[in-house]
């Protein structure tokens, strides 16, 4: 077996949240999470989005970044970058031995799972290349999240909504109380959420734990366009922002971005204005309303619950002119687009002229312990057509349950020939029943995104 095999064997211990593991490995380490200032940032959606444009600014203000996410697209390389870089295979390989030969010696930490030494490695490395500063993404929840084994400078949490209750609680209450774990005493805390009865849960976790919060509405603001938006604290004001992240749910997620950055530094004499406003207009994060091919376009979107789907359809009748017309930029900056869609200008013909939807051919396929249901409801108020696939592995939904829910609510959008055994030729079918001047929309799993993206070659 090789090191890459060795790493995904740990697979086999699945999740097991607490922070007994972790923290023995991490003094076995000699503690590398101490030799850099870390913001941590948990929530139910947006979190990636959230640590890409902190990461992005603070690069962009001359610090050295490390930046822990999770989970992969393609290779798990991606989830440990410094200055915007992924780990080396060959780096990554030594940084897995040193891990692997304190597994070997001691027992209690025989059972590290997955996440658990794919934390520890990137703190690792972050301390090896040394990092100023290290983004660390919550994988589940808060409390007892490996992540939780560090103790950050700033936290953030995006939102809250429902998502793996099965570990983290059935309501938007209990959720919120597992991720308010994250906030520290005496340090600042940062939130987006907005949702009245989550809100209040925040605010006195943020209270009881001696936290010093920064909430959305309260503290900062933000308002207008992902292409021209104000951003506003008590201190200051920043006019003229952009980011090339779509979706007017981006807004929220960029003002705790640009609050937890300017606490991080409250010197403000490297996080400028202008590494701040730099900063967002270079931020890159793949599988978020990512548009790969045009004419039909086809947009890749990792929602993978309710909540994110609606942000989805709201960032879908956004750009395509039905509440307001935000066109997709000719290229995002820092990224190479897309084969297909190099040559081609953004598309401002429909939309605020006529205000007719294109057509919309969804590619689905998702997790089995997620609410597809309510995804598929929320979908089938913009689908024209259904295309159900599924991805590798066991967590995937049956195709013939995703169909058969389809046939008994949207029977019109649902053909035999669209019930289709992988991504690849899901998408290809999808391509071939679109008209030009339609959209298809490939979401419901961050998982099946990452395989659309090995296996084609949009």
């Amino acid at each position: 077996m090789n090191i890459t095999e060795r790493i995904q064997s740990l697979e086999k211990f699945g999740i097991q949240p607490g922070l007994g593991r972790i923290a023995v490995m991490l003094g076995y380490l000699q503690h590398p999470e101490t030799a850099y200032r870390t913001i941590v940032v948990g929530g139910t959606n947006g979190k990636g989005s959230t640590c890409a444009m902190i990461e992005s600014i603070l690069r962009s203000a001359g610090h050295t970044t490390g930046l822990y996410t999770s989970p992969h697209l393609v290779s798990m390389n991606e989830r440990i970058r410094v200055n915007g870089v992924m780990i080396d295979q060959a780096v990554f390989e030594a940084l897995a031995e040193s891990v692997f030969g304190i597994i070997d010696k001691h027992t209690d930490v025989a059972g590290l799972t997955y996440f658990e030494f794919m934390t520890a490695a990137a703190l690792l490395h972050f301390k090896n290349e040394k990092v100023d500063s290290a983004v660390l993404e919550v994988g589940m929840g808060g409390r007892f999240d490996a992540t939780n084994a560090v103790q950050p400078d700033v936290s953030v949490i995006t939102n809250i909504a429902l998502d793996h209750q099965q570990y983290l609680g059935t309501t938007v209450e209990q959720i919120a109380r597992e991720k308010a774990g994250i906030i520290r005493r005496g340090k600042p805390f940062v939130t987006a959420d907005t949702a009245p009865a989550s809100r209040k849960i925040l605010e006195e976790e943020c209270a009881k734990r001696g936290g010093v919060l920064y909430a959305l509405h309260r503290d900062f603001s933000v308002s207008g366009a992902t292409g021209n938006f104000e951003f506003s604290n008590k201190q200051q004001a920043l006019l003229k922002l952009q980011t090339p992240l779509r979706g007017r749910h981006q807004l929220d997620n960029a003002a705790a971005a640009i609050q937890a950055v300017l606490l991080i530094d409250q010197t403000g004499e490297r996080v400028t204005g202008t590494a701040i406003r730099s900063g967002l207009l270079q931020t890159s994060w793949p599988g978020r309303f990512e548009l790969i091919h045009k004419n039909p376009d086809v947009i890749l979107d990792s929602a993978h619950n309710p909540a994110g789907i609606r942000s989805l359809v709201q960032a879908f009748t956004d750009a395509y002119g039905l509440h307001e017309h935000e066109p997709f930029p000719a290229s995002v900056p820092g990224v190479q687009p897309p084969r297909s869609a190099r040559t081609v200008p953004p598309d401002t013909s429909r939309g605020t002229a006529q205000h007719h939807a294109p057509p919309v051919t969804v590619v689905f396929a998702v997790s089995k312990d997620k609410d597809w249901q309510g995804m598929l409801a929320l979908l089938g108020a913009i689908a024209k057509r259904f295309v159900v696939t599924s991805y590798t592995g066991e967590r995937s939904a049956a195709t013939g349950e995703l169909a058969d829910f389809i046939r008994s609510h949207f029977p019109a959008a649902l053909q035999p020939d669209d019930v289709v055994d992988s991504p690849a030729r899901a998408l290809s079918r999808a391509l071939a029943i679109t008209p030009d001047n339609g959209v298809i929309m490939v979401t419901g799993s961050i998982f099946f995104i990452g395989e659309i993206k090995k296996e084609t070659l949009l």
